[in-house]
């Protein structure tokens, strides 16, 4: 056979081959049966936004600039019209941060409708206390600045606050002006928060359950004076009032 024909021949062989290739079908992609979960956390200057680098008038007419503000979340409970339970995951556990995007992937909810969503701020004793070596335990209860590595019976820190009441308007922490709190011990408790949260889910959206944190709120009713680095009245109040500071926009 001369070069020529057989090149031709190759050529509609796989001419052939291609438009068998392209008539073919594509397999389509199983229909999603779920959707999936997100938590977003965003923190607000009462109706204004909020801004941790610069001071801002608190509900007492302090001016305050807040440095840090830490805390754990944990479980996820969301319950239908009827009060049934549509998700529970008590295991979930999240470590909001202030000063970063506070995103978090709580995994596929079937479709359906969302009445209501509660959480706890704060760790159960056994999560906050059962990792003696606290470097290996699973993220993220192994953030070092949330635990007390030489005194680990003391367990996780479940709310840290700091930062100052800015006396001259300096934006400078001056003697005297500064605060801490550290929510961490044994006798630390959680608080349980929930709200009305309505949402239809379909299958292969995904849900998001916005969580707003009011500052101003939060810290207009503490003293704001002092080192509570405890599990004492103190810290306990601020967990508390951490729960009434939480909307769902």
């Amino acid at each position: 056979m001369r070069l020529h024909e057989l090149a031709v021949l190759t050529a509609l062989a796989l001419s052939i081959a291609a438009c068998k290739k392209d008539d073919d079908p594509p397999t389509p992609s199983p229909a999603p049966t779920t959707a999936s979960m997100k938590l977003d956390v965003t923190f607000r200057n009462g109706a204004g936004p909020f801004d941790h680098t610069v001071p801002f008038t608190d509900g007492s007419g302090r001016s305050v600039r807040i440095t840090k503000f830490r805390f754990y979340t944990q479980g996820l409970h969301l319950t239908d019209d009827e009060g049934d339970t549509v998700v529970d995951r008590l295991s979930s556990i999240q470590l909001v941060d202030m000063t970063t995007a506070n995103s978090f992937d709580l995994g596929t909810i079937a479709p359906g409708h969302v009445h209501n969503a509660a959480l706890k701020l704060g760790l159960d004793p056994v999560t906050s206390i059962g990792y003696p070596d606290q470097t290996t335990a699973p993220p993220p209860l192994d953030d070092a600045d949330m635990t007390w590595a030489w005194n680990v019976a003391m367990g996780r820190v479940f709310v840290k606050l700091e930062g100052f009441v800015d006396a001259n308007g300096d934006n400078i922490a001056d003697s005297g002006e500064g605060f801490e709190y550290h929510g961490i011990g044994p006798n630390m408790v959680q608080v349980d928060w929930h709200e009305g949260f309505h949402a239809d889910v379909a299958a292969g959206t995904t849900l998001t359950i916005p969580m707003v944190v009011d500052v101003n709120f939060l810290v207009s009713g503490l003293g704001l004076a002092g080192l509570f680095h405890n599990d004492d009245a103190e810290v306990q109040e601020l967990l508390q009032r951490l729960g009434t500071s939480i909307s769902v926009p």
